[in-house]
């Protein structure tokens, strides 16, 4: 579909002519019905997408990566909220790790792509963003931010297999409010949830350090602060 194409733009109000319909296919073999003018259509590698499934396929690994995994359901925003919060957070989290390093350790930073695990004990689809720090021994701390397919809406915050908190993005919220917000109150309300979920980070680091000197104190037992969090996803 060309320029001369008179299909119109999916994009309420727009009334360009032209638009190239979205390429994504989800693991269902379907594809997404909108079309995009120049002016609203993503290109990734030499694909059009809409924004919404441009923000899944940017958040994914490459299809060159051992972990590409079939995209998601068409109405699923999982994957790309995972990304867009990673993205948001990936200074922070390095800086949280970075307190955790122990110069004398040998230990490196390593942050994981968006990857699909199964979790829980009916091992639900879900996306997740991981953070660790490892050692020639193996992995010494590891954050994630996880978000299921059959909760999308939700972020949760990981510290290990622990979950540590389980937050909605304001925004998201905000969308099923009748007044809009100013722009100003939108950012202030996106800065303080990301500052949420780092306090949550840090949280369960505490938690994990505290277990660990209960440990090295010569206790047999689980210490009685130290909550058990889901079990771990595993990697399809």
């Amino acid at each position: 579909m060309d320029a001369d194409s008179t299909v119109s733009c999916t994009r309420h109000g727009c009334t360009n002519a032209g638009a190239v319909p979205c390429e994504y296919i989800d693991r269902r073999s379907r594809q997404c019905r909108t079309a995009w003018c120049a002016q609203h259509r993503v290109t990734v590698e030499g694909h059009t997408y809409c924004r919404r499934h441009a923000g899944v396929v940017t958040s994914l690994p490459t299809a060159e990566s051992s972990l590409v995994a079939p995209l998601p359901d068409l109405d699923n925003r999982a994957p790309s909220l995972v990304g867009w919060m990673a993205r948001e957070l990936d200074q922070g989290i390095w800086g949280i790790l970075l307190r955790e390093l122990d110069t004398d350790s040998g230990a490196q930073l390593v942050a994981d792509p968006v990857t699909l695990v199964f979790s829980g004990v009916d091992r639900r689809r879900a996306w997740e963003r991981a953070w660790k720090l490892v050692t020639h021994t193996g992995i010494v701390q590891r954050v994630s931010i996880q978000v299921a397919e059959y909760a999308d809406t939700e972020v949760v915050v990981k510290v290990g297999d622990n979950v540590v908190d389980r937050l909605t993005p304001p925004w998201i919220t905000q969308r099923n409010r009748a007044n809009p917000i100013s722009a100003e109150a939108d950012h202030q309300q996106r800065d303080d949830f990301n500052t949420r979920v780092l306090e949550a980070f840090e949280r369960g680091l505490a938690r994990e350090r505290e277990l660990a000197a209960y440990i090295a104190q010569g206790h047999t037992t689980e210490h009685p602060l130290h909550v058990a969090g889901e079990s771990g996803a595993s990697r399809p």
